[in-house]
């Protein structure tokens, strides 16, 4: 494995431990429009990070360091991206902490409950493309991508790469569910009480941990 499929699978990897839209799909899978609502859900999350990648990837050669400044863009916005990641973090914990009850489940989660199958397939949608966790992620691997591979099958085959990782924690329990059926109500019932309760933790140690590691490769990228 090179270093460049490494660091997709990684990035992927980062994207699909994103706890509002797995608890939005277990909660499509466990209403009565299940099959519907969660192919809708699957179908608009893989969209939205396709769409981000490509985007990254197309855009990626316009990513330029500050004028005067000889850097490596994608060092120079991994930096950037790595940071704002650590601070959204630092935000989140210091608000959490500031409630009267830091344990207690995000407001969002509640949110999602009852989402239909329209609602759902936003949600995925705009998650995919507009969180800053996985916006930092698409932008940083499509940069990678972009300076690593020629243009064509090779570009098309990393970006699939990256959209079928980042796709794992959302087409696991929808295939779970065409596959079991009803009877896989219960599995689907503690996977959503388990990610639920950790909510509020899982995005915070999620952008910790990629907030510094993004910094640090962006650090080496420079230094280098």
């Amino acid at each position: 494995m090179d270093g460049l499929t490494l660091r997709i699978i990684i990035a992927g990897l980062g994207v699909a431990a994103s706890p509002l839209p797995i608890v939005a799909v277990l909660i499509i899978l466990l209403t009565k429009r299940a099959r519907t609502g969660s192919l809708v859900f699957a179908w608009a999350w893989l969209v939205g990070n396709a769409l981000a990648i490509t985007l990254a990837i197309i855009f990626a050669g316009k990513v330029a360091a500050p004028h005067g400044l000889d850097l490596p863009a994608e060092g120079f916005a991994a930096v950037l991206l790595g940071f704002g990641l650590i601070v959204t973090a630092w935000l989140a914990r210091r608000g959490r902490h500031r409630t009267e009850d830091p344990a207690a489940v995000p407001g969002w989660v509640n949110a999602v409950d009852g989402l239909s199958p329209v609602g759902g397939a936003v949600v995925a949608f705009s998650n995919a493309l507009t969180s800053p966790k996985n916006l930092a992620l698409a932008i940083t691997t499509g940069i990678a991508i972009q300076s690593a591979l020629p243009p064509g099958a090779e570009r098309l085959s990393a970006g699939l790469l990256y959209v079928a990782i980042a796709s794992l924690a959302i087409v696991t329990p929808v295939a779970l569910y065409i596959v079991a059926g009803g009877r896989a109500d219960a599995t689907l019932s503690r996977w959503k009480r388990n990610v639920t309760a950790r909510a509020a933790v899982i995005v915070e140690l999620t952008l910790f941990v990629i907030g510094i590691g993004l910094a640090l490769r962006g650090v080496y990228n420079l230094l280098s």
